[in-house]
């Protein structure tokens, strides 16, 4: 599984509004020649997706939407994947005004590259799909998202911030660390 982390200049709301528009994917994914939705039930979604990065590929993913927290999504039908994952988690930054993404990616490509090839393949997409995401904040397709000023008497919504992603407690023998949800240990003879 491959972690990456970015902060995309906009609120929680607009970037959660822009990766649920998933009809407008390929305005702004690298490599997504098309993305179509297939059916849609609250907050799930199927869709048709057509990437061109190591090669052409045409995959089914389903959308698991939490709303302004996370993004999941799946491979349900692909010829090309034995798996394809990951999932968009989003956290207020500590300015107020933009939003942290922890952004994680599961492929399995079974024989068609080797598992070093496809990591750094997809460390890349996934550091270009956050630079492509602020480019595309900035274009007048997403001015649409870009949450207008409450008006006199509309109540504003704020969102509860989560409380950590990173804790780190020296102990008698090093450290340990705690880092979205997984405890590590450091010896003090490691540091």
């Amino acid at each position: 599984m491959i972690k990456q982390v970015f902060n995309i200049s906009a609120s929680r709301q607009t970037v959660y509004a822009i990766l649920t528009d998933y009809a407008a994917y390929s305005k702004w994914i690298p490599g997504c020649e098309r993305h179509a939705i297939l059916s849609s039930n609250g907050n799930v979604t199927d869709t048709q997706i057509v990437m061109t990065s190591m090669k052409r590929m045409e995959l089914q993913l389903r959308f698991e939407a939490e709303p302004v927290q996370a993004l999941r999504f799946r491979m349900t039908k692909g010829k090309d994947l034995k798996r394809y994952s990951g999932t968009y988690r989003l956290m207020n930054a500590a300015d107020e005004k933009s939003t942290v993404i922890i952004a994680e990616l599961d492929i399995d490509a079974g024989f068609l590259a080797p598992k070093f090839m496809i990591d750094r393949a997809a460390t890349k997409a996934l550091q270009d799909t956050g630079e492509a995401l602020n480019t595309y904040l900035s274009s007048e397709d997403a001015g649409r998202f870009l949450a207008a000023p409450t008006k006199p008497g509309e109540k504003e919504t704020r969102l509860l911030r989560n409380k950590r992603i990173l804790q780190v407690l020296k102990t008698a023998g090093g450290y340990r660390i705690w880092l979205l949800g997984e405890t590590f240990t450091v010896k003090a003879g490691d540091a």
